[in-house]
């Protein structure tokens, strides 16, 4: 046994081995697992390019969570990591233990691609057959996601469908890119990337397709570009050879989105490190994602565009209702509002048996100060004057109205005579403080209004029309007893 060379025994085994000597601190991969990889032609670069990571989190193993050392154990461990490499980067389930040879301790690593195992439920199987039933269960659960996705959750879900694709088909980035409205430009939207892979999303933005117009060309008329090697593509495609470098992008795979009919962007993938040929359930699964997103996408775009019509119509129906229930000349509640709102209140203080008050507001002499400035000039006024008005009511249920011409009203619901008659003040001062000029008023050199108030009970005997006849009769007293003054009847 002391001629046993572990490296020739790891050499001839047929499955994928990485290994690592303990006491001399040597890495070793055989064959299958050079081949697994793209490798064979330079392993010595390949052993020092490995890097490991949590498949699930993206996490870098290192210390005493990296592979050789969590497998260092006389019992089998079983881990599902993304191994990243200078040349392929893979999704891989590692079974690990340690190995003991007469001369030598080692940590071997059975390596081998999870689109080879059945690590999870959304990964395929070896045959065709179960490679198509192991995607229908992927698409099931992300069309079960998206069915009904909120706008909210659109842009976490559309990333989360590219990762589950990604994991799926061991592809090192999934992306999805919109056109502008011209089609002359796209922005990549939304990026899924595995771990170790350097993402790209936020330098893809508002990219001219003038640079890339191979890519334009081929996306635009056959809905599909398909790369296996960069290295291949035509001098035609110098341009996106030299962006696919850039991104350290070896091999790519897109496919167009349409939206309502319409060119939206693409959805693709893509290989760093080695190239990858292209398989037809490779187009045919993409496609199907490309279908799903689009739907859903098409699905959030029509609920928004109902959102803003229905959004629209409610401002419409909300400005008839201003204009159906406002004055033209000053904005404040017409004779419509102060009718309805005048039996309203009524009804109100019915329940309790509590007072309203109503004022009756008539602007002294305008007729005259119409004469005397001019139309404009006395619209102007009135305006002011409603402002005035509308100020002094200061609780929510308080309504200021025009009631018609140079006459406005104000419904002071749950208020008795006295407060009627402090609200009554506040107006005359306010209006005085307006300081409109009136030289030729009979009864100041300024405009002044006087007002009539009514104050009652609620009851069932009590009327609209009743209250306002009774308010205009303490306004005819008011301007009877000569005008700028407040009489109230209780």
């Amino acid at each position: 046994m002391s001629d046993f060379d572990p490296k020739q025994f790891f050499h001839q085994m047929p499955v994928s081995l990485l290994c690592k000597q303990l006491d001399k601190d040597e890495t070793y991969a055989n064959p299958a697992c050079l081949a697994l990889f793209s490798a064979s032609q330079a392993p010595d670069e390949f052993l020092q390019s490995i890097d490991f990571f949590d498949a699930l989190t993206h996490i870098p193993l290192a210390g005493a969570s990296h592979p050789f050392y969590a497998c260092d154990s006389e019992n089998v461990v079983t881990l599902y990591v993304r191994v990243k490499s200078k040349t392929r980067n893979i999704s891989c389930t590692v079974e690990g233990k340690r190995f003991s040879s007469p001369n030598s301790q080692w940590v071997v690593l059975h390596v081998s691609s999870a689109q080879e195992n059945d690590v999870t439920e959304l990964q395929p199987g070896s045959s065709p057959l179960a490679n198509h039933l192991a995607f229908s269960h992927l698409l099931s659960s992300i069309s079960s996601q998206l069915i009904n996705v909120s706008t909210e959750n659109l842009d976490y879900l559309i990333e989360k469908s590219l990762g589950a694709f990604g994991d799926f088909c061991g592809v090192d980035r999934c992306y999805l890119f919109k056109f502008s409205k011209d089609k002359s430009a796209m922005d990549n939207t939304h990026e899924w990337v595995a771990a170790g892979i350097e993402p790209y999303k936020d330098e893809l933005q508002n990219v001219s397709l003038a640079d890339l117009p191979y890519f334009e060309k081929i996306i635009k008329q056959e809905y599909v570009f398909k790369v296996d090697d960069v290295e291949t593509l035509p001098e035609a495609a110098i341009l996106e050879k030299e962006e696919f470098e850039r991104e350290g992008i070896q091999s790519v795979l897109c496919v167009a989105v349409h939206l309502n009919d319409d060119l939206f962007g693409f959805v693709g993938c893509d290989i760093v490190g080695s190239a990858y040929t292209w398989r037809e359930h490779d187009i045919r699964y993409l496609k199907l994602i490309g279908e799903i997103l689009s739907n859903s996408l098409e699905s959030v775009a029509n609920r928004l565009s109902l959102q803003k019509v229905t959004r629209a119509l409610e401002k419409a129906n909300k400005k008839l209702a201003y204009l159906a229930n406002s004055d033209g000349l000053t904005g404040i509640a017409n004779r419509r509002q102060f009718d309805d709102s005048l039996e309203k209140s009524i009804q109100r203080g019915m329940r309790e048996r509590k007072p309203i008050s109503l004022l009756m507001v008539d602007v002294d002499h305008f007729k005259l100060f119409n004469d005397t400035f001019g139309h404009a000039v006395g619209d102007e006024a009135i305006q002011r004057v409603a402002k005035a008005l509308d100020a002094c009511c200061k609780r929510s249920d308080d309504l200021a109205a025009r009631y018609g011409g140079e006459e406005f009203a104000v419904i002071l619901p749950d208020t008795g005579c006295s407060q009627a008659k402090l609200v009554a003040e506040q107006i005359m001062q306010a209006v005085e403080d307006l300081n409109i000029s009136f030289e030729n008023s009979p009864t100041k050199g300024r405009l002044t209004v006087s007002i009539g108030i009514i104050s009652e009970t609620c009851t069932q005997s009590l009327s609209s029309n009743a209250l306002v006849t009774m308010a205009d009769k303490a306004l005819y007293k008011a301007k009877e007893n000569g005008r700028n003054q407040v009489v109230c009847k209780s």
